[in-house]
């Protein structure tokens, strides 16, 4: 570790962990902050689940012909990005950082030739996007209060989509606030209600008026007995005092439409089908397929680009030399037999792949000649003796017309023969 911080340029390094973040905003009564966003069940969810799909894909660098290139900064991405976390607990913050925070950040370290050794991930609420002199500088706090600038070309930035000036990204808390708070205040008060034993309140009616004081010293009592969890004790009231309870049905209690409403909202905007945050009523069986299609075809694919871009950008050198940087997707389907078995049915009869290419894709080693291109004839074919089948049904086709032309011949000469003999 020594070594490595002797011969590497590292600018910034966090003093502490993450603590407590700032409160965002407050929507009827609710605070909504990042934290407490992440009590709601369905965003929860649905925020794990963009950010598990991404980080779960592999990470590689190919050339310009396409093939995989293994270097340092392959392993990096593919394995290691720093000495702390794994590649893909790296994503994992990246992406969820971006969809709360509307931005997430990574310092790029360096070693004195100039080479990338590592990426370190940085607190979103610690970097300041901001201009010196018109330039575009990132200000880095520590948690000791004291800051550094640093360059674009020091920072690896991924931007939620929602933008209003290009450069830096807003957060969901920011927009959504709303909605959550709704979600946040509706667990907050059926979690008092059911304190309370389920009851919402009740009326204490007395027969006649009663004064300021008598009214307060009932009320009083009432509530040091039975109120807040101290239900299902035995009540005695005096003097034709009675006790109308006000009840609620059990599907409003548990606030049942509103958390419907509030799914299909956060849905909306993680941009994600309802199913995938596990509600029950839009799960169906006759469309997952369909759905996982739409998720990386609308969703995914767009984390994936946005990483991709960032990448070949600051880390392959604006894409030098053909090189790029590839999130493959495909590994979103690995648990799609249907899929995978029609994809790679339909890639291997057009000759795109070889029998060892899906092998590899699905984790087993290669067979001999399993290296060679094939094509759907009859049968499959290899595309390196295509020429050869084709001439070999040609001439069998000829010779049969050959021998179809002596047959009608022989027939001729006999029936010409016999005529004679007649």
């Amino acid at each position: 570790m020594g070594l490595f911080n002797i011969f590497s340029k590292r600018r910034f390094k966090q003093n502490t962990l993450a603590g407590n973040r700032n409160i965002y905003s407050r929507s009827g009564g609710t605070f909504v902050s990042p934290e407490s966003s992440m009590q709601v069940s369905a965003f929860y969810s649905g925020v794990i689940y963009i950010a598990t799909q991404v980080a779960k894909l592999p990470w590689q660098i190919k050339d310009i012909e396409n093939n995989v290139v293994d270097s340092p900064l392959a392993t990096l991405l593919r394995l290691r990005p720093n000495p702390e976390m794994n590649s893909f607990m790296f994503r994992l913050f990246i992406v969820i950082q971006a969809i709360i925070h509307g931005n997430s950040y990574a310092e790029i370290e360096r070693s004195l030739d100039g080479k990338i050794v590592a990426l370190w991930p940085l607190p979103s609420e610690s970097v300041i996007p901001t201009r010196i002199e018109g330039n575009l500088v990132y200000r880095v706090t520590g948690g000791d209060g004291k800051y550094t600038y640093l360059l674009p070309s020091d920072i690896f930035h991924i931007r939620n989509f929602f933008t209003k000036d290009g450069v830096t990204g807003e957060g969901i808390i920011a927009y959504a606030s709303e909605i959550l708070g709704i979600a946040l205040g509706s667990d907050k008060f059926a979690n008092s209600l059911y304190a309370n034993g389920g009851l919402p309140s009740g009326v204490l009616e007395v027969p006649g008026n009663l004064s300021e004081e008598a009214m307060k010293r009932i009320k009083e009592s009432w509530q040091s007995a039975h109120g807040g969890r101290k239900t299902g004790g035995t009540a005695v009231l005096e003097d034709g005092v009675k006790f109308n309870p006000i009840s609620l049905p059990p599907d409003v209690l548990q606030f049942l439409e509103t958390r419907k409403f509030s799914v299909i909202e956060i849905a909306r905007f993680l941009r994600v089908p309802p199913s995938k945050l596990y509600s029950v009523e839009s799960s169906k069986y006759s469309n997952v397929e369909q759905e996982n299609l739409s998720v990386a075809v609308d969703t995914l694919d767009a984390w994936v680009r946005n990483i991709e871009m960032e990448a070949d950008i600051k880390l392959l050198n604006n894409g030098f030399k053909g090189r790029r940087n590839e999130l493959n997707i495909y590994a979103v389907f690995r648990g799609d037999m249907t899929t995978r078995s029609n994809y790679f049915s339909k890639m291997m009869q057009a000759g795109s792949i070889t029998p060892n290419q899906i092998r590899n894709e699905e984790g087993l080693p290669p067979y001999e000649e399993g290296d060679r291109y094939y094509i759907a004839t009859n049968n499959f074919s290899p595309v390196d003796r295509l020429d050869e089948i084709l001439d070999s049904q040609i001439k069998s086709k000829v010779v049969s017309k050959d021998s179809e032309v002596e047959a009608n011949n022989a027939i001729a000469n006999y029936l010409t023969k016999k005529a004679k003999q007649n």
